[in-house]
């Protein structure tokens, strides 16, 4: 099978780390991959795929906004003026690879490139979720006209564009899957065996006999739709616990925000207890130093890569009930689940999980195995392979019945 994949990737995030562990997966898996990415960006993404000697062709591939401000009529203009460029450049591209299947990761991607799509098999992955409004209906519904199938990236997508009222025959889904990286480079084994890396093991066995702080980790882009506010509400509530605590900020975003949260930690005397980490590029250089996994969303997860990974370290979770992310914490097993916006339940879920250590060993056990059974990117890559062929040979057999 021949597969073409269109992944932007201005910046590598989730949805690329995602897509590099498609390519990478149906590669070794015998298929045939080429990848268009964009030209803007830091081209990380595209250096990625030339570690991995796939081949890449990079092409003005960007959005068009409706966003009114200046910086968004700007980039706008531009891609309106590389559009000639863009979809020679997409024919060509095609024309030469002649791919069985295109994998679009964008919505974005698909609206600028959709005048050139024609007629070959074009699936789109879907990485986010779309609210049912009249805008993304008529949208998403125009689209759909050259798209043979959406694939969401966990069953709270697929309901979602069930929800946009898009046909249920062309809609499935895949849960993602992940693939977590040690500190040497080498990937762990995707088996049933639940027992955590040895370094990991041996640096936890040392912390627990200092009986040093809990600590806490919250991970990802700092922003008001994580939650980060109602964490540093539950660590307010949290303060005066007995068994002694700390937590962990990782990640960066807006300064202002930031900022507001910094005045807030200092108002409730929390300054002693939490530490600003940062962005850290290797996983293993973030949850080998936490005890606990907190995803406070306050948005609709598509995923929940940060529940996931935590889950491979064998870290408990305390998480909203947002969007996808039941399907990646098993609530009273693997963790604990709360409301959206409700800082008294998590530091409730906190307290339980801070004063006993067996709880957490307990839930971080069950967590490694649930993660080792059904979010590994082998599994991923086998049911995306699986439905990719299922549907070349469905429209083999509509194009027989003509």
């Amino acid at each position: 099978m021949r597969v073409l994949v269109v992944c932007g990737a201005g910046t590598v995030y989730g949805r690329e780390l995602i897509t590099l562990s498609l390519i990478r997966g149906l590669r070794d898996r015998g298929h045939e991959i080429s990848c268009i990415t964009s030209t803007w960006g830091d081209a990380k993404f595209a250096g990625l795929l030339d570690q991995y000697a796939i081949a890449c062709t990079r092409l003005p591939v960007g959005f068009i906004s409706k966003t009114l401000s200046w910086s968004a009529i700007l980039m706008t203009l531009d891609q309106v003026g590389k559009l000639p460029a863009l979809w020679l450049g997409y024919r060509r591209t095609v024309k030469a690879f002649r791919p069985d299947v295109v994998i679009h990761s964008n919505f974005h991607h698909i609206f600028v490139l959709w005048p050139v799509m024609g007629s070959a098999t074009n699936v789109f992955h879907v990485h986010d979720y779309f609210l049912p409004t009249r805008f993304y209906k008529f949208v998403l519904k125009l689209l759909e006209r050259r798209l043979k199938l959406f694939i969401g990236v966990s069953k709270f997508i697929e309901a979602s564009l069930v929800d946009i009222g898009l046909p249920k025959e062309k809609i499935k889904y895949v849960l993602n899957g992940i693939t977590v990286e040690s500190s040497n480079g080498h990937q762990r084994r995707e088996n049933l065996q639940t027992r955590l890396p040895e370094s990991q093991q041996n640096t936890r066995e040392e912390n627990e006999s200092l009986d040093r702080p809990v600590s806490i980790g919250i991970v990802g882009q700092v922003g008001a739709w994580k939650g980060h506010n109602d964490l540093i509400e539950a660590l307010r509530l949290l303060k005066h616990e007995t068994k002694p605590f700390a937590c962990k900020i990782f990640g960066d975003g807006n300064p202002s925000y930031a900022t507001e949260l910094r005045e807030k930690i200092n108002q409730y005397d929390l300054a002693g207890r939490v530490q600003w980490m940062g962005f850290v590029d290797k996983t293993e250089s973030i949850y080998s130093k936490i005890d606990l996994c907190v995803v406070p969303s306050r948005a609709s997860e598509a995923f929940g890569m940060v529940a996931a990974e935590a889950s491979f370290y064998g870290i408990p979770i305390v998480a909203t009930r947002q969007g996808a992310i039941p399907e990646i914490v098993q609530d009273n097993q693997t963790g604990y689940l709360i409301d959206a916006g409700a800082p008294e339940q998590l530091a409730d879920k906190l307290s339980l999980l801070v004063r006993s250590r067996e709880l957490r060993h307990r839930m971080g056990m069950a967590a490694r195995e649930y993660a080792l059974q059904r979010l590994t990117s082998k599994r991923m890559i086998e049911e995306m392979e699986a439905l990719l062929y299922s549907m070349l040979v469905s429209n083999d057999a509509v194009q027989a019945s003509l």
